[in-house]
């Protein structure tokens, strides 16, 4: 083997690596700038409206003041009608308490003539009491009126009617069973 290069390595010049970049400042110069615009975009988007009223403030007050009257003339039109209703409302309701008195008037006079109808007043022999024991039967009362005087007919009345009977009282079978009371003893 030959060699044909020289051994002495130490005469020899080195060549000198070039210097590395220092890229850290840039690096940091870069994330930097990317943090403030981000901060800047998350508080625009938290605060859109504020920066919509600051960016738009001078024609939402001329548009403020013409919504405002056209949202006044309607609400007082409103207001109108509604008060027009209400008056109406109470006029009905007047009219119909005066038609509800008009008719109570008038169900009150018919009640008293339906009443003075069902009660003529004829004299009628007091009816004896009935016997408590339904087994004793007793003769129907003898109506003296008609031996008195004759009652007067009324056009509305055109039979006489008969006298009630008072029903026997004492115990009554409900169900049908025939019931077991001695004479003596009411229970």
């Amino acid at each position: 083997m030959s060699s044909d290069s020289s051994l002495d390595w130490s005469t020899m010049e080195r060549p000198v690596p070039p210097m590395p970049r220092r890229r850290w400042p840039l690096v940091l110069l870069i994330a930097s700038l990317v943090a403030v615009a981000s901060a800047g975009g998350a508080y625009a988007w938290f605060n859109t409206g504020m920066i919509v009223r600051l960016a738009g403030h001078d024609g939402a007050d001329a548009d403020a003041g013409s919504n405002d009257k056209a949202v006044m003339t309607d609400l007082l039109a409103a207001q109108q009608k509604a008060t027009e209703d209400l008056e109406a409302i109470d006029r009905a309701i007047t009219d119909q308490q005066e038609q509800l008195k008009a008719i109570v008037n008038k169900l009150a006079s018919l009640s008293s003539k339906v009443d003075a109808l069902k009660n003529p007043a004829p004299e009628i022999a007091a009816v004896p009491p009935a016997s408590p024991f339904p087994d004793h039967t007793t003769a129907p009362p003898v109506s003296t009126a008609s031996t008195a005087r004759p009652l007067k007919h009324t056009p509305l009345q055109k039979q006489k009617q008969a006298p009630r009977v008072a029903s026997p009282s004492g115990p009554i079978s409900v169900g049908g069973a025939p019931l077991d009371i001695a004479p003596g003893n009411p229970h």
